[in-house]
């Protein structure tokens, strides 16, 4: 038994690329930009709704005195420097946090639990302090205040000896409070944690997402050659017409994308003639990478060389290429099942398309049980007699990744190309996409990135300093021709 083709490559893909991971991390927030500003707008609505529901307003009362030692008109030392007042005044908060004081505070208020904080602050180098008092109830707050500045003589006395207190300033019962809440800082800290989190999203998107990145990607995991990347085809804003066909033949196609048409169709037509191959089957891993559009310009490609080309879809459980030619329902009539099913010859049911040399056998009625349709003689059959009709036999076929139907077909065709599209498909579906056609015996000639960055292909000069001289290179050969 012949050995089957060796796909995967066993080189290491796993290293972290710096580079690979913040362009991962960009993309992450282009795509999901959305979810993210939903995610910071509902960590802003639910940290402020948290907060205003939690929030407690606290009142503060305040007195500021001034400290002395008491002087008795015995004493003949009747002076007392600056530097006793500081000492007394630093040792004043610790008299009113002490236990013994809060004991005689409550047992005035007539209280198990003092409703309120005692703090004191004391200004620098001066026998100055502030006495608060913080509590939920402005009136409790000045009640407090009042008792302790009642009760903590007969405390002090232990500790200072006989003192005397001056009052400077008071704040009365007051009527704010010192925590007046504030929306617009909750909600600056709502969004900060919500931007945290898209962060920790993001990093965690970068990380563990592994897919293909550019053209290098592509060869360390499949061991088969790439044979051209095609560039996202972006058009004119300027253009009125809502949905342009990605195809080389409408003339708003960029020409980055027309110019990596016609490489991919050079290096086909290599592999042609060195392999004696005029079928091949391009299918990719998941939906989504573009196949369908790939099949339909590289059909269009070869047919400018002059080549006849018959492209057939045979992706029986979602026809897609009447819609990527703008072809209606209306206008194509029996397909590639009709064909098969042996309701009418396929000479019937191609269609030319304008005035190329591209026939199409377009899809018909979608079905779900496609197996015994593609497999058997009929389906080989069917296969022989259009590659003698044509110089080129491009099918369509679903992805192989999920369907079993690329692999059934692949094994009448000659050649398979794979299509894998720039930062979509994850590798490990790529992989199995590739050697589930391989277990089937299908040879895969090459793949194609698509939808890859402009940077990234050969063929990108829109934008470029080069752009200019290589239009000028091509009008002055064109006027020689002429």
């Amino acid at each position: 038994m012949e050995d089957r083709q060796k796909i995967y490559s066993s080189e290491e893909h796993d290293l972290i690329d710096i580079t690979t991971l913040l362009r991962d991390m960009i993309k992450a927030i282009q795509h999901y930009k959305i979810r993210f500003a939903v995610i910071i707008l509902v960590c802003m609505v639910l940290f402020c709704g948290y907060r205003r529901i939690t929030y407690v307003q606290y009142y503060e009362a305040y007195k500021t005195y001034t400290i002395s030692a008491s002087i008795s008109a015995e004493s003949s030392n009747v002076y007392l420097d600056n530097e006793t007042a500081n000492q007394m005044a630093k040792t004043f908060p610790y008299i009113l946090k002490s236990d013994i004081l809060k004991d005689v505070v409550k047992e005035d208020l007539g209280v198990k639990k003092i409703p309120g904080s005692i703090s004191a602050e004391v200004m620098q180098d001066t026998n100055l302090f502030t006495l608060k008092v913080k509590s939920k109830d402005p009136k409790m707050a000045e009640k407090i205040l009042k008792s302790v500045v009642k009760k903590y003589p007969s405390v002090a006395q232990y500790v200072i000896g006989s003192s005397h207190l001056e009052l400077l300033d008071e704040s009365g019962v007051p009527t704010a409070p010192i925590n007046p809440f504030n929306y617009k800082r909750e909600a600056g800290i709502g969004v900060l944690i919500g931007i945290a989190i898209c962060f920790v999203l993001i990093l965690i998107y970068a990380f563990t997402r592994k897919t293909i990145h550019n053209e290098e990607d592509l060869k360390k995991i499949l061991n088969v050659p790439t044979i051209g990347m095609l560039p996202r085809a972006r058009f004119k804003r300027s253009s009125k017409q809502q949905s342009e066909l990605v195809l080389i033949d409408n003339q708003k196609i960029p020409d980055g994308f027309l110019e990596s048409t016609r490489s991919i169709r050079t290096r086909l037509e290599r592999i042609s003639r060195e392999k004696g191959m005029k079928s091949f089957l391009i299918t990719s891993a998941m939906p989504g990478e573009g196949k369908s559009t790939v099949s339909a310009n590289i059909a269009l490609s070869l047919a400018a060389r002059g080549k006849s080309v018959i492209l057939v879809d045979a992706d029986l459980r979602n026809p897609s290429t009447a819609k990527v030619f703008g072809i209606t329902e209306e206008r194509h009539g029996n397909g590639t099942l009709d064909v098969l099913k042996g309701q009418v010859s396929y000479q019937e049911a191609l269609i030319p398309y304008k005035e190329s040399n591209v026939k199409l056998l377009l899809g018909s009625a979608a079905i779900s049980d496609t197996a015994s349709v593609l497999s058997g003689e009929t389906m080989k059959n069917f296969v022989k007699e259009l590659e003698k009709r044509a110089d080129y036999v491009i099918i369509d076929t679903p992805p192989s990744g999920l369907l079993s139907d690329a692999a059934i077909v692949g094994q009448y065709v000659q050649g398979a190309i794979f299509v894998v599209r720039e930062d979509y498909t994850w590798i490990d579906r790529i992989i199995e996409g590739t050697e589930i056609l391989a277990a089937s015996g299908v040879k895969i000639v090459g793949s194609i990135l698509n939808d890859a960055s402009a940077t990234r292909t050969k063929h990108g000069y829109s934008g470029s300093k080069n752009e200019f001289r290589y239009r000028k290179i091509g009008k002055k050969a064109q006027q020689e021709s002429e």
